[in-house]
C-alpha cells in the first residue's frame, strides 16, 4: 500500500489524459490488476480505452512501481566465526593436533581434528567450507635482512607525475595534467551551478513548476557522480600502471618512499591550493602497500621533512636551495632536478639512526644543519674541499641570544621606511630559517 501511494504520486505528476489516468488508478486499485501489470499482461477494466494505450499505461506503472521498490534484501549467511582465547583449546592426542571449540550448549565444545601442527594463540577465526572446516590464526611478520645484492629503489611523490626515481626517471607522467583538468573543470562546473542555485530558489515561490524542472534536469547529482566516478578511475589507472611499471623495471627488492600521512599547507595562489588540494596522496601510499604485498617487494617510509631542500653532497639545508623543480644548493652550487634530490635524500635516511619517521620537522633541520656544521669544522667534506666555516656563516648565520623568532609579516609599501628605523633602533638582525 505504501508502493500504491509513491506511485499515485507520479501517475498525477506525468500523465496528463483524464482517461490515461483514470485507467493508470484502475490498475492500483486492486490486486489482480497489479499483479498483471508487474508481470508484462495488461487486463482491460470495464469503461472504454484503447489496447495500445492501455498497453502504455501499464508498461510505465510496472515500471515506476518496480524502480520505487527497489532490490528485496537479502540474508547473507556468515562462513567464519570468532573465538579468542578462552572459547578453544588445544591439545595434542595419538600424535595428532585436535582443537576443542565452545558451541551454543553450555559445558560442551566441538573437538575438530586438525591436518598439521603448529602454535595457536590469541584469536582465531573458523571458515566453514562446504567439505571443509579452516582454523585461520595471525602470526607476526619478521623482517628478513636484506642481502648485500638487493636491489634497492628510493622515489619521490609528486603532482605532476606520480613518482620520481633517483635515476631522475618519472613514472605516472599524466597524474598532473589528469588532476589539473578535473579541478579546473569541477570549478568551473560548479560556479555554474551556484548560480542555477539562486535562479532556482528565486522561482520556487513565483514559477514552482520551473523550479522543480531545474532540480531535476539541470541540479541533477547523477552526470556529475558518473564523471566523478571517471576522474577517480583515471587517476586509479595511472597510479596502477606508474607502480607496476616501476616494479617490472626496476625489480626492487626493498622501495623507499615519503611518509605522507602527515597534514601538509600550501602557500601558493588560491587556484594553486585549490588543485594541490586534489591530490591523491593517500590513495598512492595505499597502492603502494597493496602492490608490495601482491609483488613481493619490502615497503619503508622515511621522515620527508626538507627531502628536496637539503643537498645530498654537503648536506646544507635552506629553502633558497629550492627554486620550483629546479635545486641549487647556495653553499657548493651542485644542481639538480628537485625531485630526484628529495629521491637521494630518502635513500640516505633509511636506516638513519637520528632522522626517524616521526621526528619534528623543526628537530630534523637542527640534526640537518648540525652535521652540516660539524663536517665543516672538521674539515672532512670531499665535495667542497676550499670551503670553511666563515662562507657557511654568511650564507646561514646563527641565530642571536635576544632573538627568539623570525618576523613573518607582509608591510605595504608606505610602512616600510618607519619598519626599518624601527629595526635599526632596536639593533637586532633577523634572519629566516
Amino acid at each position: 500500500q505504501s508502493l500504491f501511494v509513491q506511485v499515485r504520486k507520479k501517475i498525477s505528476r506525468h500523465i496528463k489524459t483524464e482517461n490515461e489516468r483514470h485507467y493508470a488508478f484502475w490498475i492500483l486499485k486492486g490486486y489482480k490488476q497489479f499483479a498483471a501489470c508487474m508481470v508484462g499482461e495488461v487486463l482491460l477494466p470495464s469503461f472504454s480505452i484503447d489496447p495500445k494505450v492501455a498497453k502504455k499505461i501499464s508498461e510505465y506503472v510496472g515500471r515506476t512501481a518496480r524502480k520505487l521498490k527497489g532490490n528485496p534484501p537479502k540474508v547473507k549467511k556468515s562462513t567464519t566465526v570468532k573465538f579468542d582465547a578462552n572459547c578453544y583449546e588445544v591439545f595434542e592426542k595419538g600424535n595428532r593436533q585436535y582443537i576443542k571449540l565452545m558451541s551454543l550448549e553450555r559445558g560442551k565444545r566441538i573437538i575438530l581434528p586438525l591436518l598439521g601442527k603448529t602454535k595457536i594463540e590469541g584469536n582465531i577465526s573458523l571458515l566453514l567450507k562446504k567439505t571443509s572446516v579452516e582454523i585461520l590464526i595471525s602470526q607476526e611478520l619478521k623482517h628478513i635482512p636484506l642481502p648485500k645484492e638487493a636491489t634497492l629503489v628510493a622515489v619521490d611523490f609528486g603532482y605532476t607525475e606520480v613518482m620520481t626515481d633517483t635515476q631522475n626517471e618519472r613514472y605516472g607522467k599524466g597524474l598532473g595534467s589528469i588532476l589539473t583538468k578535473a579541478t579546473d573543470d569541477l570549478n568551473d562546473k560548479m560556479i555554474k551551478r551556484n548560480k542555477l542555485h539562486a535562479l532556482e530558489k528565486k522561482r520556487r515561490v513565483a514559477r514552482p513548476k520551473t523550479a522543480r524542472r531545474m532540480r531535476k534536469y539541470n541540479l541533477g547529482q547523477e552526470k556529475q557522480q558518473k564523471n566523478q566516478r571517471k576522474v577517480e578511475a583515471s587517476i586509479s589507472r595511472e597510479i596502477n600502471t606508474a607502480i607496476n611499471q616501476i616494479a617490472k623495471v626496476k625489480k626492487p627488492m626493498l622501495l623507499i618512499t615519503e611518509d605522507l600521512s602527515a597534514s601538509f599547507t600550501f602557500r601558493k595562489s588560491k587556484k594553486m591550493n585549490r588543485r594541490l588540494s586534489r591530490w591523491v596522496r593517500g590513495q598512492i601510499q595505499e597502492r603502494i602497500q597493496f602492490k608490495a604485498l601482491a609483488e613481493g617487494f619490502r615497503h619503508e617510509q622515511v621522515n620527508p621533512a626538507y627531502g628536496s631542500q637539503t643537498c645530498p653532497l654537503c648536506d646544507f639545508v635552506d629553502f633558497k636551495n629550492r627554486k620550483g623543480d629546479v635545486f641549487r644548493c647556495c653553499h657548493c652550487q651542485h644542481e639538480d632536478v628537485a625531485d630526484r634530490v628529495a629521491a637521494l635524500n630518502y635513500e640516505k635516511r633509511f636506516g638513519d639512526q637520528e632522522i626517524h619517521r616521526y621526528t619534528p620537522y623543526r628537530q630534523v633541520k637542527a640534526i640537518l644543519l648540525e652535521r652540516f656544521h660539524r663536517r665543516l669544522e672538521e674539515e672532512k667534506s670531499s665535495t667542497v674541499p676550499d670551503r670553511t666555516l666563515a662562507p657557511a656563516e654568511e650564507a646561514h648565520p646563527p641565530l642571536l641570544s635576544k632573538q627568539r623568532y623570525s618576523r613573518k609579516r607582509e608591510i605595504s609599501q608606505t610602512g616600510r621606511s618607519r619598519q626599518r628605523a624601527k629595526q635599526n633602533e632596536n639593533a637586532y638582525i633577523f634572519t629566516r630559517f
